[in-house]
C-alpha cells in the first residue's frame, strides 16, 4: 500500500465513524434510541478496527511485513503495530485488549438497547460510562507512544486512531445518554 490515507479499509472505517457520529448528533424524536445505536455503532467500529490491528500484528510477526498497511511516512502502522517493544501490555498485543474492551462495551450497550426500562438499566448505563472512561488513559498512552516512542517517531497509526476515536465517540454517546436519563428524557417521546 503506497498511501495509508487512500486505503479502502480505512475509508470504510472512517465512514463507520461518520455514521456513528451522525447518529449521536442527529436531532429527531427518537433521540434516546439513536444515542444507544450510536454507542453500539462506535463499539462495533472499535472492535473491528482492533481486530484489524491484531491481524496486521500477526502478519508482521509471521512475515516481517504486511500489505495491510504502510510502513513509511508519518501516517502508517507498520512501525507502530510491528514494534514488539511498544505493541503489547504484559506480552499481549494491544489489539487483543481492544477486542476484549469493545466486547464489554458492546455487551453493555446492547443490554441497554434491548431493555432500557429494566431495573438494572441505570446501573448498566453507569458501567458503560465507567468502562469507557477507564479506556481513555490507555488511548492517551498509546497516542504518546505513537508520537514519541516508536522507532522513527512521530508516527500515526490510522487503524489505531480509528479504535481510539471509536472509544471517544462511545464515551460521548454514553455521556449524552446519561444526561437524558438524569433529565427524565429516557423515553424517545420525551424531548
Amino acid at each position: 500500500m503506497n498511501d495509508a490515507l487512500t486505503d479502502p479499509v480505512l475509508i470504510i472505517f472512517i465512514l463507520g465513524l461518520a455514521i456513528s457520529s451522525y447518529l449521536m448528533i442527529a436531532k429527531n424524536d427518537k433521540k434516546t434510541s439513536m444515542l444507544m445505536i450510536s454507542s453500539l455503532s462506535f463499539a462495533v467500529v472499535g472492535i473491528i478496527s482492533s481486530a484489524y490491528t491484531y491481524i496486521i500484528h500477526n502478519k508482521m510477526v509471521v512475515q516481517g511485513t504486511t500489505s495491510f498497511c504502510s510502513s513509511e511516512g508519518i501516517v502508517q502502522c507498520g512501525s507502530v503495530i510491528g514494534d514488539p517493544q511498544w505493541n503489547n501490555l504484559f506480552g499481549v498485543p494491544w489489539g487483543i485488549f481492544g477486542i476484549i474492551s469493545f466486547s464489554i462495551l458492546i455487551f453493555l450497550s446492547l443490554c441497554l438497547y434491548l431493555d432500557r426500562y429494566a431495573k438494572w438499566s441505570e446501573d448498566y448505563l453507569n458501567y458503560a460510562w465507567w468502562a469507557g472512561m477507564a479506556g481513555l488513559p490507555f488511548v492517551a498512552l498509546l497516542v504518546i507512544i505513537e508520537l514519541t516512542q516508536v522507532e522513527g517517531a512521530p508516527h500515526i497509526c490510522p487503524f489505531c486512531t480509528i479504535a481510539h476515536l471509536s472509544l471517544i465517540g462511545y464515551v460521548g454517546s454514553i455521556y449524552f445518554l446519561r444526561i437524558r436519563r438524569n433529565m427524565g428524557k429516557w423515553s424517545d417521546n420525551e424531548e
